[in-house]
């Protein structure tokens, strides 16, 4: 089965980044009462009942409860909700960072910004194996604070539906603490400050959710598949990924499987081709 780049003027379909944006919409609606996700990345529901929770946030739980047995209750709540994410990742693999995550659209919102303004990226470079680091030392902050550290005070999702509910409740006179609205704001605002000095420095390299992700994408269902044809060389492809994964130097090959690629569909729509050379497939 193949996800391929559609012309929404010959075929009626949507393309992909109009659908990305609609699913990322549905993970948002909980704010207006509609709970088809629910949640983030400490727990999560889907569809009402199916409780979820992240594996890099699970694995932050082990750690703070110095509980690595299966005998506690908690401990086996969060293994079973763990179990499904699991499930999802092995067919879609980093998918999430492309489909879901609302920070995604709110870093290509400050990206036209630096494009509008004229700013230039600045210079410096941070190994790829500096969100390994970052994983090794959440995990430990976890363990001595005794409590998941990453996902409760510096995670993008968490602060940022921490900010919105802020804003919901002040906005509706109920009671909510402006210290937490200030600080989940601040945040969110570091984080922007981060995209907009080096666009997609986070989710390349420093995000430890993400790098778990990316894991998965070696062994995942969803790849990039490319089909035999005419590369016209153009590197448009290479052009529209933020995520930086090298796509013209491996079209000659059948696939593609980098940490990085979270499965937007940039380079399917991007390419002269129409989805003709460049597709996302899911299985052989």
């Amino acid at each position: 089965m193949s996800i391929d780049r559609v012309d929404s003027k010959r075929t009626g379909l949507i393309k992909l980044s109009k659908l990305r944006r609609f699913v990322m919409l549905l993970f948002l609606m909980q704010f207006l009462k509609i709970k088809v996700l629910v949640g983030g990345l400490t727990g999560s529901l889907a569809v009402w009942f199916v409780r979820l929770i992240d594996v890099f946030a699970y694995f932050e739980s082990l750690f703070a409860s110095r509980d690595f047995t299966t005998r506690g209750g908690e401990v086996t709540v969060a293994l079973v909700s763990v179990l499904p994410i699991i499930g999802i990742y092995l067919v879609f693999g980093r998918a999430f960072c492309g489909w879901i995550c609302p920070m995604d659209f709110l870093f290509e919102i400050m990206d036209r910004m630096r494009v509008r303004i004229q700013r230039k990226e600045t210079t410096f470079k941070i190994p790829l194996e500096t969100g390994y680091v970052f994983i090794l030392i959440f995990l430990l902050a976890s363990m001595l604070s005794e409590v998941p550290f990453f996902t409760n005070y510096l995670s993008h999702l968490t602060n940022l539906f921490r900010f919105l509910t802020g804003v919901f409740f002040i906005s509706f006179a109920l009671p909510f603490s402006p210290v937490v609205l200030v600080y989940s704001g601040g945040i969110i605002m570091l984080f922007l400050g981060l995209e907009y000095l080096k666009p997609r420095l986070w989710c390349r390299v420093l995000c430890p959710v993400g790098k778990i992700y990316g894991a998965f994408n070696k062994i995942s269902l969803l790849s990039l598949r490319f089909s035999e044809g005419e590369c016209g060389e153009c590197s448009l492809c290479d052009q529209v990924c933020y995520m930086g994964v090298k796509i013209a130097q491996n079209i000659d090959r059948p696939g593609l499987r980098d940490t990085n690629c979270i499965y937007c569909g940039r380079c399917v729509e991007g390419c002269e081709t129409k989805g003709r050379l460049i597709k996302m497939k899911i299985g052989g």
